[in-house]
């Protein structure tokens, strides 16, 4: 034990003589989660510029490409995506004809497209006569949260991930209007649609790098540093930046890269920032399932999620993992106080884990570990800001998470 005490030791005096200040913690939240970058989402320009960040600073700092496009190293891996795009879709009410926007209205079901009259329905009512497609009214919760249900649908359901297979195209054409809209129309109208369809591929992309292990004893037993670099991206005037969820994860992984470029341990260690998690997981389900290296060099995976905000639920540092870590999460959180410390082993936090990156990792049998700060109030708002971020417990976070890699690199 006294031995990985002392590498402890070592690790925090590399971190105070070269880690990253907040001043660079600052730079490369500013990099990811600005105005700028439009919120992140998976396919979008925002999202390219984030991952294009994250690629010069990796390439900077020395940290090599760590996927290959024949036989070409890249820092980018491409995800694919189909984007259901309704461009040139209208509804035209009281001689007044409406755009497809967020604003004004979204396709709840794609359906099959015929002549006729579209019919205005509330949820749950009762179809007849077989109408050419419905309009929704917005429900009372509906309407009370419109940003959130647009959310939902049109950023989440309109975009598929294309190893699932395509969606269906069935049943009645569906559209929901905005409670602006509905305040114009009552069930049993009427109105004329016209409603485009066509199926446009988009690439989602995870960024990763390598900082190769100094032990040639270890090489086939590589360690993964994970986040998610996505977030809900841009709907109207609304930014939905997503500091905390996740570019605190993101800035704390890239941070602690940087520093093992500069201090190297034994093993291998991959950092990866995900596309798709928003997208129910694709981009770290994509990535599980096309690894950089063979899963049987993969000792285990460490995924970083929301861990910097000022409104944390947690005051420090919250593990969720296989016990084998346990050890290793402790003696690295030596810069946090005992009760700023908390380990739950996975079995009995599966559920929180399956809505996280930890998850795709989980299902390939990968040992893994969830490092975070609890839930916080302004997760998926507009409000989940770079003004949020609690910078000095993020480094504190970072130092933790390279003394773990460091731990868990340089042990036999």
């Amino acid at each position: 034990m006294k031995k990985y005490i002392f590498i402890i030791l070592l690790a925090a005096a590399a971190f105070k003589s070269k880690g990253q200040s907040i001043t660079s913690l600052k730079k490369d939240m500013y990099g990811i989660a600005s105005d700028a970058t439009e919120g992140r989402f998976t396919g979008s320009a925002g999202y390219l510029k984030a991952a294009k960040y994250v690629e010069q600073q990796l390439k900077a700092t020395g940290i090599k490409p760590g996927w290959t496009v024949s036989n070409k190293k890249t820092y980018l891996q491409p995800v694919p995506f189909k984007w259901d795009d309704y461009t040139g879709s209208m509804l035209t009410i009281e001689g007044k004809s409406y755009l497809h926007s967020a604003q004004n209205f979204i396709v709840a079901q794609r359906g099959i497209a015929r002549k006729g009259k579209w019919v205005v329905l509330f949820p749950g009512d009762s179809v007849k006569d077989n109408p050419a497609g419905i309009i929704l009214l917005p429900g009372e919760a509906q309407a009370k949260d419109w940003e959130t249900t647009v959310i939902r649908q049109y950023r989440f359901s309109y975009m598929h991930y294309l190893p699932d297979g395509d969606s269906p195209q069935s049943g009645i054409p569906t559209i929901m209007i905005s409670p602006a809209l509905a305040k114009t129309l009552s069930p049993g109208d009427s109105i004329a649609v016209k409603l485009k369809y066509k199926a446009e591929k988009k690439t989602g992309y995870n960024v990763i790098g390598m900082v190769p292990g100094t032990n040639p004893e270890l090489k086939h037993q590589t360690i993964v540093i994970g986040a998610h670099l996505d977030h809900i991206g841009r709907i109207g005037d609304h930014i939905y930046n997503g500091a905390n969820d996740d570019a605190s994860g993101c800035v704390a992984g890239l941070n602690a890269a940087k520093l093992l470029a500069a201090h190297p341990c034994g093993r291998p260690v991959i950092f990866s920032f995900f596309c798709g998690e928003e997208l129910n997981l694709k981009g770290s389900r994509w990535f599980a399932d096309h690894l950089p290296v063979t899963q049987i060099d993969i000792l285990m995976s460490v995924n970083l999620e929301q861990l910097g905000s000022k409104h944390r639920s947690f005051r420090g540092v919250w593990a969720l993992g296989d016990p084998q870590f346990k050890t290793a999460f402790y003696s690295a959180g030596n810069n946090f106080t005992a009760e700023n410390l908390q380990f739950s082993v996975t079995d009995s936090v599966k559920d929180v884990l399956s809505n996280t990156d930890t998850y795709s990792f989980m299902n390939k049998n990968i040992p893994s570990l969830l490092l975070g700060s609890g839930g916080f109030d302004e997760h998926h708002t507009p409000q989940d800001k770079i003004d949020l971020i609690d910078f000095e417990h993020l480094q504190k976070a970072t130092k933790m998470l390279y003394n773990l890699i460091v731990f868990i690199g340089d042990k036999p």
